[in-house]
């Protein structure tokens, strides 16, 4: 039996911690690289996300993909959005396991924010749409690698 009034706070707190973090980042500072990403998430209890994007760095242009999970989600969304990589001091350091935390509820459309670091200290802060019927608040682990340089 699901308790409404966790949900509830669950949700309060998913969208205090979406939108502090969305409205705190309005832009990426000029030594920032930044990123495009899309993705899919999934969960029934245990949640799973998979998606692509590219990694903006200067005039170098690389696509990645992005894989990985974590625990108390149910439901389903998309997501599209931008994102500022920070203490980015070579392209390979992108590369790796980013931790979050946080949580989110989206019911057909919404927003969401995420700040998640990896062992090399690289930053990203995201800012995304979302699409679809999802409430999450979760630990996550997401391993992103590049994939190959895009050529102009």
């Amino acid at each position: 039996m699901i308790c409404f009034r966790h949900l509830g706070l669950l949700a309060l707190a998913g969208f205090l911690a979406s939108h502090g973090t969305a409205h705190a980042q309005t832009g990426c500072a000029d030594t920032d690289a930044w990123i495009d990403m899309s993705a899919h998430q999934v969960g029934a209890g245990i949640g799973y996300l998979w998606g692509q994007g590219t990694l903006h760095d200067g005039t170098n242009h690389y696509r990645f993909r992005v894989r990985g999970g974590g625990a108390l989600n149910i439901g389903g969304i998309a997501l599209s959005g931008r994102g500022c990589v920070r203490n980015l001091a070579r392209v390979q350091d992108f590369n790796g396991t980013y931790w979050t935390a946080g949580g989110s509820a989206t019911i057909h459309h919404g927003t969401t924010g995420v700040v998640m670091e990896n062992a090399r200290g690289v930053d990203i802060n995201l800012h995304a749409q979302t699409r679809g019927a999802q409430l999450s608040g979760q630990v996550g682990r997401l391993s992103f690698r590049l994939l190959d340089p895009i050529h102009s």
